[in-house]
């Protein structure tokens, strides 16, 4: 059975598509329907601390990224249905208030790395590093280039994964700075 799954942040929307659609605020739960596949989102404000320590504290209305700030987006895809999925694709993008941390994501599913896809318009995915075409001036010869996209740019980010089994999880994340 193929089910595709999409999670979509925009700056303070998040929409769903399983079964059904929904909009939420941009941390919580995505309200399952009946034999889904849940999704949930969270943006982690990341600090260390006195020791050295990572500290991943929830954003919300308490808690406000500021320029600088390191943001961790966690996506966890659970299996409600009474047998497994293959192909999911989750993704999440990469909010234009932020700039993509090149490396920073990864999704483990069973002991196994999915490798992500990336995009520049959310639309297109390949995996890094994303290349573009230019368009470049020497000697008054104008000829378009390869070149190679900073990670930076990269406005979104696609796991597809192989299998999830009934009432296992999928946990992806990213990690993003906020301009």
């Amino acid at each position: 059975m193929r089910l595709f799954v999409l999670l979509w942040i925009v700056l303070s929307a998040v929409g769903s598509v399983a079964s059904a659609q929904s909009t939420l605020p941009t941390t919580g739960p995505v309200k399952a329907t009946p034999a889904t596949v849940r999704v949930t989102l969270a943006s982690l404000l990341v600090s260390q601390d006195v020791k050295g320590q990572e500290v991943l504290t929830p954003t919300s209305e308490r808690v406000h990224p500021r320029p600088g700030d390191l943001l961790a987006w966690q996506a966890t895809a659970i299996n409600d249905m009474s047998r497994g999925v293959s192909d999911l694709m989750l993704t999440i993008p990469v909010p234009v208030s932020t700039l993509y941390v090149g490396g920073s994501a990864q999704l483990r599913l069973g002991g196994m790395n999915v490798a992500p896809l990336f995009s520049l318009d959310g639309q297109t995915f390949a995996p890094a590093p994303l290349k573009r075409k230019v368009s470049v001036v020497r000697n008054g010869v104008t000829s378009l280039q390869e070149v190679t996209v900073p990670p930076s740019e990269y406005r979104a980010v696609r796991w597809v994964l192989p299998a999830l089994a009934t009432h296992a999880q999928a946990i992806a994340e990213l990690r993003t700075t906020v301009r």
